[in-house]
């Protein structure tokens, strides 16, 4: 009797120490902004067998136009050499939608710590570079398929970056970097499809996200959320659902700007209360998420407007093969949504959602 009790305690130690088997153990920084470096714009990673790195910039500009552009740096193993990457997409006021997907090989990248440029080859206007808070450019002159590319994006009254604590999240063993370089920042320039030159003004977001694993393998879905009003009122989203994740516990933060003061709460977990099709994939539409300062908030998708996965380019063999080695594949679904909140108005934003398949 009393070994079967001792027994039985030992078990439920056991069990009450350790993690079950298919999940980690996921947690979030303390919740307190910090200020970033000028330099921490910099690639992050580029060493060991395997890292993801990425450049997250979203335009939203007046004329109805939205503009993409993530630039990345990635080592998925023995099997492929290192890769530099960029992809773009243009939805227009017309709900035409362009997008391409461009890689290089890494040794050619470029980057200057005192310019704080990275640029994808030294040959190819593709690059981003301009010391933060104080002055920022997105360049990127390229062709694909037939279609022409010229897009040259000056930032200005650039909103100062943060990281939530020392911005390092934890997923069991892996560590994933989060950083919002570019919270708010006015935009203006050109871009230009196919010789058909529109100039552009509106707001620019941008984060950046490193971890030494690929996303297919350690990631099941991410939702940003990004609304702008003007620099002294704005509200951003960033979650991402780990793959063994029990009970939806995620990573990620909400940072507000409300008057020209900031709050800034992590993200618990989410549960996902509504689910409609998007572009043939039936994804979520209404998502409630608990926050570390006790309060709740609802994203609802309202309006659809692309979806994108670089593997799309490929034949059907091709991208199974692909699948296979990576993992799976990372598909975005991009459009509008509302922000809710007991007691506050809702915001009506831009979402970008990846998950993957």
């Amino acid at each position: 009797m009393h070994y079967s009790f001792r027994l039985l305690v030992l078990i439920l130690a056991f069990i009450l120490w350790f993690p079950l088997a298919g999940t980690s153990q996921i947690s979030n920084p303390d919740d307190e902004l910090t200020s970033l470096a000028a330099d921490m714009i910099m690639a992050q990673t580029l060493k060991g067998s395997h890292f993801n790195e990425f450049w997250n910039y979203q335009f939203y500009f007046k004329n109805g136009m939205k503009v993409h552009i993530t630039f990345s740096a990635a080592n998925f193993g023995s099997l492929k050499d290192p890769v530099t990457g960029v992809r773009i997409s243009v939805f227009n006021r017309e709900g035409e939608l362009y997008q391409l997907a461009r890689e290089y090989p890494l040794p050619r990248l470029i980057q200057d710590s005192e310019e704080n440029l990275f640029k994808l080859r030294e040959d190819r206007d593709l690059y981003f570079k301009g010391k933060l808070p104080e002055r920022h450019r997105v360049v990127i002159k390229t062709s694909k398929d037939g279609v022409e590319y010229d897009i040259d994006l000056q930032l200005s009254n650039i909103q100062k970056g943060f990281k939530l604590g020392d911005g390092k999240y934890q997923i069991g063993d892996e560590q994933v970097g989060i950083v919002t370089h570019i919270p708010y920042a006015e935009a203006s320039g050109h871009v230009t499809i196919n010789g058909n030159r529109e100039r552009v003004s509106g707001t620019a977001y941008m984060d950046h996200t490193w971890q030494n694993q690929t996303t297919t393998r350690l990631m099941h879905s991410g939702y940003r959320v990004v609304v702008h009003n003007d620099s002294k009122n704005w509200d951003l989203l960033y979650v991402m659902l780990p793959n063994d994740s029990s009970n939806n516990e995620t990573i990620g933060h909400r940072v507000i700007n409300s008057d020209d003061e900031l709050h800034s709460a992590s993200v618990e977990n989410i549960d996902v209360i509504a689910s409609q099709s998007a572009f043939g994939s039936k994804i979520p539409r209404i998502i409630d998420m608990n926050l570390s300062d006790d309060s709740s908030i609802r994203i609802s998708r309202t309006e659809d407007d692309e979806r994108f996965t670089v593997l799309g380019e490929l034949s059907w063999i091709a991208r199974r093969a692909a699948r296979t080695f990576l993992g799976g594949e990372v598909i975005d679904y991009r459009g509008e949504a509302t922000l809710m909140q007991t007691g506050v108005r809702p915001k009506h934003g831009e979402y970008n959602f990846f998950f993957v398949d």
